[in-house]
């Protein structure tokens, strides 16, 4: 149990992770990518203003592209592009013999000449994809006496953005997977007091029941000697004296219940590993229950029953089966009907007990963990049952640690089936009775 919350916590703890990371990641990706387009446009911005500079001479318009700026084979492949313009957009010098459908910009081009100041802009191509212009007013005096257009393919653009997000979801990722094994170890970490806790309550539950069950088997078996004996003969003393042997046996029945559940919190319950035939079983709990139902007015029925074969412990799966027909005689109404089937699931055996009593209460049946709380009890006919709320715990502890499952469904008023789904044995399966201790976490 603690290392199943110990591992929700740290699976809720890197969920919470995840989740504030997909929330901050498009935020983190966004800006980022919005500080390389402005830092390409600066450095666009600079190239075409440095060339600008370099453009004007005294003897007239020339244009004083340095030697790196040879053509490139494709557009798209091109480091930044020169076009020198007239103020009115129609091209003066192309140095890099950049000829594309849209080049150069008029528009960007007048835009610039009218504000006196530089303009960016982006041509959408289907070859070599957007490309990215910044159009630089060349002043003498007041007036716009050229214009120069910078261009630079936004591929590399792309390519870092695909870079960064491919290195945000690598991170993402990694530190999801560094705050799952964090998660692990901090929550090992704060769940050890409890685990200290837990142990040490299940050790004194063990301890207590086991050493209580010397003084209350003395008790019992002091009072029904003085009963066999006649040493009591008033009929009100042998009246509280039957009754001392009858709180004795019940109590002796819930220590012996608490022991089993501590044995199986700790993981100390020895089991029998052999095969058990679940047909003879079947017969001989219904045998066992018979009497019980005669005398509640219930008719016990042993139904379909096939000859199937599964590992376990042939005594605890035979207190598995008496737990739930127990319970079904007892929720049941006067001349109703218990049925036990027995059926092959694939590679389960499917074991079922079915009651026509009132059936369990809508609140109740939502969640078969709540149903086998210990200390939990039904109400049967509108009051609560009698018992201590401890057999379905049992049950439910006792199907897991033979790998089991046990599954309910009921409707109230019409009745409840008890489903135990235990793994088949193996063909042939003639191996030894091995004893082990096994337990529910």
């Amino acid at each position: 149990m603690v290392a199943g919350v110990r591992r929700r916590l740290a699976l809720l703890y890197a969920a919470i992770f995840a989740a504030t990371l997909l929330l901050l990641g498009p935020v983190l990706y966004l800006s980022f990518a919005q500080q390389l387009a402005e830092a390409f446009d600066a450095t666009l911005r600079l190239a075409a203003q440095r060339e600008a500079a370099r453009a004007f001479t005294p003897a007239g318009l020339t244009l004083g592209i340095s030697s790196r700026f040879a053509a490139r084979p494709s557009l798209a492949l091109r480091d930044v592009f020169y076009v020198l313009l007239t103020p009115d957009g129609r091209v003066r010098a192309n140095p890099d013999s950049v000829l594309h459908p849209g080049l150069p910009d008029r528009q960007a081009a007048l835009q610039a000449t009218h504000q006196k100041s530089g303009v960016f802009s982006t041509l959408s191509t289907r070859d070599a994809g957007d490309i990215r212009l910044f159009t630089v007013p060349i002043m003498r005096g007041a007036h716009v006496v050229a214009l120069l257009q910078a261009g630079h393919s936004l591929s590399t653009l792309a390519a870092a953005r695909r870079r960064s997000l491919f290195f945000l979801l690598a991170l993402g990722a990694a530190a999801v997977a560094a705050a799952t094994v964090g998660g692990l170890l901090l929550t090992r970490q704060a769940m050890r007091p409890i685990t200290a806790a837990f142990a040490a309550q299940r050790a004194f539950v063990a301890d207590a029941s086991h050493e209580l069950r010397t003084p209350l088997t003395m008790i019992r078996t002091n009072a029904e000697v003085l009963l066999e004996a006649g040493a009591v003969s008033e009929a009100e003393d042998r009246a509280l004296m039957e009754d001392i042997v009858g709180e004795a046996e019940h109590m002796g029945r819930l220590i012996a219940d608490l022991l089993t559940l501590a044995r199986l919190d700790a993981g100390a319950l020895p089991l029998e590993r052999a095969p058990v035939a679940l047909a003879a079983l079947v017969t001989t709990c219904c045998r066992q229950m018979a009497r019980l139902a005669a005398r509640r007015d219930v008719h016990l029925v042993n139904g379909a029953v096939a000859p199937l074969v599964v590992l376990g412990d042939a005594a605890r799966l035979e207190q598995v089966l008496l737990i739930l027909l127990d319970n079904a005689v007892e929720y049941n109404r006067p001349g109703g009907t218990v049925e036990v089937t027995l059926r092959g699931a694939g590679q389960q055996a499917m074991l079922e007990v079915c009651d026509t009593g009132r059936g369990i209460a809508a609140t109740e049946l939502p969640q078969l963990p709540h149903l086998c709380a210990r200390f939990h009890r039904g109400r049967g006919a509108g009051t609560v049952a009698e018992g201590y709320g401890l057999g379905l715990a049992i049950a439910e502890g006792l199907v897991r640690a033979h790998r089991g499952r046990l599954l309910v469904r009921s409707e109230e008023g019409v009745g409840s089936t008890f489903t135990v789904l235990l793994p088949l044995s193996s063909r042939g399966d003639t191996r030894p009775a091995v004893s082990s201790a096994v337990g529910v976490r």
